[in-house]
């Protein structure tokens, strides 16, 4: 390939391409976290309009913790999706962050539209529902730009430098 074709420096094509995937884990933390936020938001209403024994099931203890975890976890992947975003604006090496923040907004979105089709019942299971659809949606942020696995080599190898 001649010299003018290359993108970056001789030998930099390795490094380039990890920026790239770095930068398309933020977006796929993000898309994870509104995963995540809808899933809550769905179950937040349906609990209210939910009634069994003459009350809503919001008024359950076992929901509200449901609901607490939820909230807990949305809110740590928010803050760890930003924290990376900045990172990226300021030019700081992002690498882990952006690792980080995909790993555990993905494996949130998992397990919350989990969660979500729990509080719905049998009718958050049924296709075409909105948290079945989320809860399919999930599934792939936790496997493109790089597996969970691959994000978890990424964060020890960050760490035991």
């Amino acid at each position: 390939m001649p010299k003018e074709n290359l993108l970056g420096g001789e030998g930099q094509g390795f490094k380039i391409a990890m920026s790239t995937l770095d930068g398309g884990r933020i977006g796929i933390a993000a898309q994870a976290l509104g995963i995540a936020q809808a899933a809550l938001d769905e179950s937040v209403a349906y609990s209210k309009e939910r009634v069994q024994f003459g009350k809503p099931i919001s008024s359950f203890q076992a929901i509200q913790w449901m609901l607490a975890n939820m909230a807990t976890d949305v809110e740590a992947a928010r803050f760890l999706t930003y924290y990376a975003a900045w990172c990226y604006d300021q030019g700081k090496n992002y690498s882990k962050e952006a690792a980080m923040a995909r790993l555990f907004a993905s494996e949130c979105a998992a397990k919350h539209t989990n969660r979500a089709i729990q509080i719905h019942g049998g009718i958050g299971y049924i296709k075409g529902h909105k948290v079945e659809q989320l809860y399919r949606d999930a599934k792939i942020t936790e496997i493109y730009e790089g597996t969970n696995e691959v994000m978890r080599m990424v964060i020890s190898g960050s760490v035991l430098r």
